[in-house]
């Protein structure tokens, strides 16, 4: 019975290591690496110079305290995911993705919502993160963006909910 149950525990971990499970539309999620993980040296050897197009600069020349750009697609959704678990940790950090622009539209609401989906190495899961442009000025869906924003949650009657608002895109 012993050698029956390890057997099941094995192939139970074995199952939920190698899992790719999709997210529910409804439900976005982003993740970071915490910036004390990084030495601030390496962080800006790494990082390229940008310029924001939003004509109000509002974050131009400004460090993203989460870069997700930097990071390998498996640690990025890595990441997504700690920023949907515990928000708390990103609350009005800046933080700076890149990924394709999709457009939901809520049934029930008919509420459009603006999204930057990442996937992860073998493009077999993706994570969708919720984000509001400061000019409004979206582009066409499918278009590989850079965003830059500000981490905020929101609750709704049924969900708590991240976005990065203040958005402006990148060149």
């Amino acid at each position: 019975m012993k050698r029956l149950l390890k057997g099941f525990l094995l192939l139970c971990a074995a199952a939920a290591l190698t899992a790719c499970g999709a997210k529910p539309e409804a439900a976005s999620s982003v993740a970071t690496v915490p910036p004390e993980a990084v030495s601030s040296s390496a962080a800006d050897a790494c990082a390229p110079e940008r310029e924001t197009a939003d004509e109000s600069g509002i974050y131009a020349g400004m460090d993203a305290n989460i870069d997700l750009t930097l990071l390998s697609d498996t640690v990025v959704n890595a990441e997504v995911y700690n920023m949907l678990v515990t928000p708390e940790n990103y609350t009005e950090k800046i933080v700076r993705m890149t990924g394709e622009y999709q457009e939901y539209t809520d049934e029930q609401t008919g509420e459009l919502y603006h999204s930057c989906v990442i996937y992860d190495a073998l493009a077999c899961c993706q994570q969708g993160v919720e984000f509001v442009l400061t000019d409004g000025n979206y582009p066409e869906e499918g278009t590989t963006i850079t965003v830059v924003g500000r981490y905020e949650t929101y609750t709704t009657p049924y969900y708590d909910y991240f976005h990065l608002v203040d958005g402006v895109r990148e060149k």
